[in-house]
């Protein structure tokens, strides 16, 4: 008798373990079967060979198709979810914002729906169940991008042998919402009779397009006033990580990057106290948590007469009002930070604006007369 298994390389770059197994029959023959097996790592492939030899030995042979569904217990959604978060998410070391999102889709979403089905039964039905779930389409979308990962994951362990087709839904054409250059500027002379460092908050946003938590996460270390530039390589995000609910990280994407200073933006951080590392502080001298910020802006935007919104607004100003400026794309995509091109180009609906404004500028003089 003799179970062995080898670690083979596909053409795709994926890895598995093939278990070579000779087992010496009641009746005098070498059976010999080689077969791929369940587990991520040597180990675990291992115990399943042993295991299967064991079950030759007792039951003789069977169909491959029998021998791996009965050798291989294949675990609820249920059973897997935990194990992924764990193995996958936090071995990998992701960022705690990854999983709280993807625990939060479990327990909300995929539990109600898929809790009790074992991940070889998932079929389009169940798939189709979680797109009539009342979301958002791009809740929707992202719902089930997190399911092929996880599924796509017990693909790559050897649980299941492939997952089911799943195809996003139709979404609705992206416009974010931002100020025009007019009420930006209301808002910004709303902020200035507030604080400074409501101010700056605000300009950190508009100005440079800086997401919540690089706004509340900028040191003074990191801004190079001298040179003009901001280096953004701080995030502050809410999530539970050892205790700690607010967390730093590397910002969205995993990219730093700089950003011009604008000369407004400039001004506002020249007045601000420095009284700690932190950039804005509040009056007793501490951090800043976004909270503090939402409050400061939507104080500002009442004095302002503009509705109620979070930070996150600021940003997409800043996006807007650089394509209503004619920037580049590619240039846009590098100053805000997004990994997909595909995020910026949100914005591009707005060059329409642009390209009639162009046109308005080649009338022909002789209209003017």
């Amino acid at each position: 008798m003799a179970a062995n298994v080898r670690e083979r390389t596909l053409p795709s770059g994926d890895i598995h373990f093939q278990a070579d197994i000779r087992v010496r029959l009641p009746n005098g023959t070498l059976y010999r079967e080689r077969v791929k097996a369940p587990g991520s790592t040597r180990a675990q492939a291992l115990k399943w060979a042993r295991k299967r030899e064991l079950h030759i030995m007792r039951h003789g042979p069977k169909g491959k198709e029998t021998q791996e569904t009965e050798a291989r217990e294949v675990p609820t959604f249920a059973e897997f979810a935990p194990r992924f978060v764990q193995d996958h998410i936090m071995a990998n070391r992701l960022s705690p914002t990854t999983k709280r999102d993807y625990e939060n889709s479990i327990k909300m979403h995929f539990i109600p729906v898929l809790g009790d089905i074992h991940l070889d039964r998932i079929e389009a039905r169940h798939v189709q169940a979680l797109k009539r779930r009342k979301l958002a389409a791009t809740t929707t979308n992202k719902m089930l991008n997190q399911l092929k990962a996880i599924l796509g994951r017990a693909v790559k362990w050897g649980l299941i042998d492939k997952r089911p087709e799943i195809t996003g839904v139709k979404e609705p054409a992206r416009n974010p919402k931002f100020y025009d250059f007019g009420e930006y500027k209301r808002l910004t002379g709303a902020a200035a009779n507030i604080s400074s460092v409501t101010l700056a908050g605000v300009r950190l946003g508009g100005d440079a397009g800086l997401r919540c938590g690089e706004i509340i996460g900028l040191r003074w270390p990191n801004v190079h006033l001298d040179r003009g530039k901001l280096y953004v390589c701080e995030n502050i995000v809410n999530a539970r990580d050892n205790g700690n609910r607010w967390v730093v990280r590397v910002p969205k994407g995993g990219r730093p990057r700089w950003v011009p200073i604008s000369t407004p933006l400039a001004k506002a951080l020249r007045a601000l106290p420095r009284h700690g590392e932190y950039v804005l502080m509040t009056d007793d001298g501490h951090h800043l948590k976004p909270g503090g910020l939402t409050k400061r802006l939507r104080t500002a935007q009442k004095h302002a007469g503009l509705k109620p919104c979070g930070p996150h607004i600021l940003r997409h100003t800043f996006c807007s009002h650089l394509v209503l400026r004619n920037v580049h794309v590619r240039t846009i995509q590098k100053l805000a930070g997004h990994a997909e091109l595909s995020t910026t180009e949100v914005y591009m609906h707005l060059v329409s604006e642009v390209e009639e404004d162009a046109i308005r500028r080649l009338r022909d003089p002789e209209d003017d007369e």
